[in-house]
């Protein structure tokens, strides 16, 4: 009978051995492997750039993180106005009429047009000269008169650029291209690609507040257009973007008046009324030149076209500081218990 107890009792501490190893097995397993965020951030596109990556592979991590830096780069010099061995210079620069350009700049542009259609003009990338004369193509801001403003006007305007078939374009002599309002969510937008092909499936790009999320519940802040180092609101993103344009990033004040760079392309002045605003679309560069376009639009106009997209929503603070939302842009805010 004794025999026969211990028996069970041993078999009973056999299989108390085998689960406490199991249980032990996977957590182990699960510490081992347990997502970390992994961050780096550079200069680019005459900003900050910063990725992070939710992984639980180091190297994996730091691979995707290169290839993604590089991807930037590429594009920072693909669009540069300064560079002589860039294209977008080239083009500036040609003496040409007709010219053949790089494909990849070809498609941007076709979406630039899109939006220029859409918005009435108020997008506008061939507008390099406005901000020349305005310094704010090297930081040297300055205050130009009205006929300085009148004389370059006259080599500006989506009117004197056609686009052609096979990847030509007809532009005005001394008309000059700047991608910088579009650009750095064309980046981020690559960016992310990059990351994907990468096997990566939880990420974040943030190009100086162009920001695209791979995954679910990404919290983004939006910086307060007056209080730089506070946020007056926090999003949460799963597979989307966001964009902002804000009087903040580049701008001067001359006489306490404030002179920043996004002109309105049909008087060649700063655009007035709005502080910033936030654009929420799938397409990073989508968003990005949507928010331009708004900014210069002003409120109402502004808001009436956001109305009209589909699966896009804004965010807008005009120029007394009071903050107006698109009708679903409260789907996106971060609640209190989030």
């Amino acid at each position: 009978m004794f025999y026969f107890i211990k028996k069970i009792l041993l078999g009973h501490t056999f299989w108390i051995i085998i689960v406490l190893f199991l249980i032990g097995f996977f957590i182990a397993r699960n510490t081992e492997k347990s997502e970390q965020i992994f961050k780096r951030t550079q200069i680019l596109l005459g900003t900050v750039v910063e990725i992070q990556i939710r992984e639980t592979d180091q190297s994996k991590a730091d691979s995707a993180i290169s290839k993604a830096f590089k991807e930037i780069k590429r594009i920072d010099n693909l669009f540069s106005t300064f560079k002589e061995e860039s294209p977008v210079w080239k083009i500036n620069n040609s003496i040409d009429t007709i010219i053949s350009i790089d494909t990849e700049i070809y498609n941007l542009l076709v979406l630039c047009d899109s939006v220029t259609k859409l918005s009435d003009g108020c997008f506008d990338v061939s507008l390099n000269n406005l901000w020349k004369v305005w310094g704010f193509d090297s930081q040297s801001f300055r205050l130009p008169d009205k006929r300085e403003i009148d004389s370059v006007l006259v080599f500006t305007g989506w009117e004197n650029v056609k686009l052609l078939s096979d990847n030509k374009i007809i532009k005005r002599r001394n008309v000059g291209l700047n991608f910088g309002a579009i650009a750095k969510g064309y980046a981020v937008d690559k960016t992310i690609d990059v990351l994907k092909n990468s096997g990566i499936q939880s990420a974040l790009v943030n190009a100086g507040g162009e920001v695209k999320v791979i995954g679910n519940n990404w919290k983004v802040g939006i910086q307060h257009p007056r209080n730089t180092k506070e946020l007056i609101e926090i999003v949460n993103l799963s597979d989307n973007s966001i964009a902002t344009s804000g009087d903040y990033e580049q701008y001067f004040e001359v006489d306490g008046k404030r002179f920043h760079h996004i002109l309105n392309p049909k008087t060649g002045y700063p655009s007035t009324g709005i502080q910033s605003v936030s654009i929420i679309n799938k397409s990073n560069a989508f968003a990005d030149a949507l928010a331009t376009v708004v900014f210069v639009m002003g409120l109402n106009d502004g808001m009436r076209l956001i109305e009209s997209l589909i699966d896009t929503e804004a965010m807008i603070v005009d120029e007394k500081g009071e903050i107006f939302y698109s009708s679903k842009f409260g789907n996106f805010l971060k609640s209190e218990n989030q």
